[in-house]
């Protein structure tokens, strides 16, 4: 998570000399993590690529390096922030803390990437990946603006590009949310951006999501123009100056640069489906498996965020046939036609029903579905326990590993283990016995050590009576010793002490789908496809960045119970393309939907022909009055 700001806008204080320290050479933990390379230094934070020492999963920790007020309010307000936050092109934060060493620190995944600033410092983008990071951002920015956060800091410093075209946005340190300190303290100028709203101050906590959507037109000038864009009340060069295809893409920057907040788009979909029909011809050229321009106007496709996260994964020829069936869905008359077909394969449904029917919208998008077939192994934390030590080699006398570095028996993967103990490696140790301290032998119980016990038996005397005698005998249980050998130890003197803890291996499945609220899930589920299967890393970056499949291996993570880790996870995710039409039919507002290849359509009551309906219910309450004048 970056929380830095352009050097060009960093205000000079006094408090620059207070830092905190940095992680010496010799000195490379903080709390739960093992410190490596550096990689940067921040406005305030510096960051260091670091190992989770228990999960061994990489991260990035940014430690703050000022300790002012201001400094560490904005610190602690951006872990806040994006560790409260669940959405695909939001940097998580995914622990923070105060380090007694080094102070306070945030940790995010370690993702591969540049900042869009960089990318810029290249030139120009191309207008597919341009419209591809406004779609991400503008999404990241619609989710945050529901959570009554405006971000007021939307430039490409803060914007993260991975190789296969992800975009992150991240530094929230001068969001305006509920919970944000009282900024009305530092200088608008030191902190306000080209990329900043002309309205934009920080002294008002209810900023307007209008502020970062003017930021959203800046960045989209710049990306598509590849010059900064002009400061506030200067004259917008037009795009079509540059390049006359970008005339129609220039309207959409314009309207939202407007300098009356009002005057603006109000959401991230307007932006979109504007920007979409501005860049039609540029998406044309791009994409050799969809002719937009030869759509419905009111027709769109929308990509899966799995796509854009993981689209190289996705097996090709699925995507290839589904945008292909949106192609062809899309286009003029062709819906209608399908729709017509449909409804004569019935007697029951409306004819021509396409012809009568007046689209709205018709969308086209892929549904996945997700199954993680995950692997257990438990080890419980070591208990004492002792053993008769009956001679032989122990485990050697080594520095005692830690639980988890413990080797177990080689088993192939997804392979269940019962409970079985295994023997913490430098623990064993030989004891004198508790019970007879080494002797080998015991007091004798029955004889209290005696080696004697006392009988009463009957004498008779001579003269014919009898009476009761005492008698001294040896023990039967020592036979006179008066010991015993110690059944503790059986006799050796020695007990063998140990750690050991119980070690298994178990299966669970998971399952997970896209949202699919007002879609028919078993008409779904006829039709998936698998697009995908292998086994993956549950803790790397990439599968948490798509928020259903986030949730399910969290889910998996944290199901194994305690003292439990996932240690092997198979991915396997099905899709299957899906077509959505609303439209008018006499005046009042339906819609139905098409599944699938096979192009099966389920819509409500208007698809059918109610006037056939009547003679069949004519017949039935005939044949009901007959059965009730038969019966009495």
């Amino acid at each position: 998570m970056s929380v830095s700001n352009a050097s060009s806008r960093t205000p000079t204080t006094n408090d620059d000399a207070a830092v905190t320290k940095s992680p010496s050479a010799e000195s490379r933990e903080l709390t739960n993590y093992r410190l490596g390379d550096r990689l940067e230094q921040e406005e305030l934070a510096t960051v260091y690529r670091a190992t989770h020492q228990t999960l061994d999963r990489p991260v990035q920790i940014h430690i703050l390096r000022r300790t002012d007020w201001v400094s560490s309010s904005r610190f602690q307000l951006a872990a806040r922030l994006s560790a409260r936050f669940n959405h695909p092109n939001i940097l998580p934060v995914i622990d923070a803390g105060h380090d007694e060493r080094y102070g306070a620190y945030i940790v995010t995944p370690h993702i591969e990437g540049r900042t869009l600033e960089e990318v810029l410092a290249n030139g120009p983008l191309e207008s597919m990946l341009a419209l591809r990071i406004i779609t991400q951002i503008g999404s990241a920015l619609d989710y945050l603006h529901e959570q009554k956060v405006v971000h007021r800091d939307v430039r490409p410093g803060n914007i993260l590009l991975t190789p296969q075209g992800v975009a992150y946005l991240n530094n929230l340190s001068l969001a305006a949310a509920p919970d944000t300190p009282d900024f009305s303290s530092i200088e608008d100028g030191d902190y306000l951006t080209p990329y900043s709203a002309p309205e934009q101050t920080f002294v008002d906590k209810d900023a307007s999501p209008a502020q970062d959507f003017y930021s959203i037109g800046a960045l989209l000038y710049h990306m598509l123009g590849g010059n900064l864009p002009p400061a506030p009340g200067e004259k917008l060069k037009s795009l079509g100056e540059r390049d006359t295809a970008m005339a129609n893409a220039d309207r959409v920057v314009q309207k939202l640069m407007m300098q009356e907040p009002g005057q603006r788009f109000q959401n991230s979909s307007q932006v979109i489906a504007a920007l979409r029909q501005a860049l039609r011809d540029q998406i044309d050229d791009s994409t050799d498996d969809m002719e937009e321009s030869r759509w419905e106007t009111m027709a769109e496709w929308l990509e899966n965020p799995l796509e854009t996260v993981l689209g190289t994964l996705i097996e090709q020829d699925f995507l290839t046939k589904s945008r292909s069936r949106a192609d062809h869905m899309h286009r003029t008359g062709v819906l209608k036609r399908q729709i017509d077909r449909w409804s004569r394969q019935s007697f029951l449904r409306k004819p021509d029903l396409g012809d009568i029917i007046q689209p709205d919208q018709i969308t086209s998008y892929n549904v996945y579905f997700y199954e993680l077939e995950a692997h257990y192994e438990t080890r419980t934390p070591p208990k004492k326990r002792t053993e008769i030590h009956k001679g032989g080699a122990l485990t050697p006398a080594l520095q005692q590993p830690e639980l988890w570095d413990v080797k177990v028996p080689e088993l192939e993967a997804f392979v269940d283990a019962p409970a079985k103990e295994i023997v913490m490696p430098g623990s064993q140790k030989v004891i004198a016995c508790t019970e007879c301290n080494g002797t080998t032998q015991t007091v004798c119980k029955t004889c209290s050590g005696k080696g004697s016990i006392e009988r009463v038996r009957r004498v008779k005397a001579s003269d014919g009576t009898t009476r009761n005698e005492k008698i001294q005998e040896n023990c039967p249980a020592c036979r006179g010793y008066g010991k015993i050998p110690c059944s503790g130890c059986e006799a050796t003197g020695q007990m063998r002490e140990e750690q050991a803890f119980t070690w298994s291996r178990h299966g669970r499945a998971y399952f997970n789908e896209d949202d699919i609220t007002g879609l028919h899930k078993p008409t779904l589920e006829e039709q998936l496809q698998q697009v995908y299967k292998d086994r993956i890393d549950p803790y790397e970056s990439r599968w948490h960045q798509v928020a259903p499949l986030h949730e399910l291996i969290e889910e998996a993570i944290k199901g194994g119970g305690n003292d439990t880790r996932l240690i092997t996870a198979e991915l396997t995710i099905r899709g299957v393309p899906v077509t959505e039409v609303d439209y008018q039919l006499s005046n009042a507002p339906h819609s139905l939907t098409i599944v699938g290849f096979k192009e099966e359509i389920r819509g409500d009551w208007t698809v059918i022909d109610i006037s056939k309906l009547v003679p069949y219910a004519v017949i039935a309450v005939l044949v009901l009055i007959l059965l009730l004048v038969i019966m009495f």
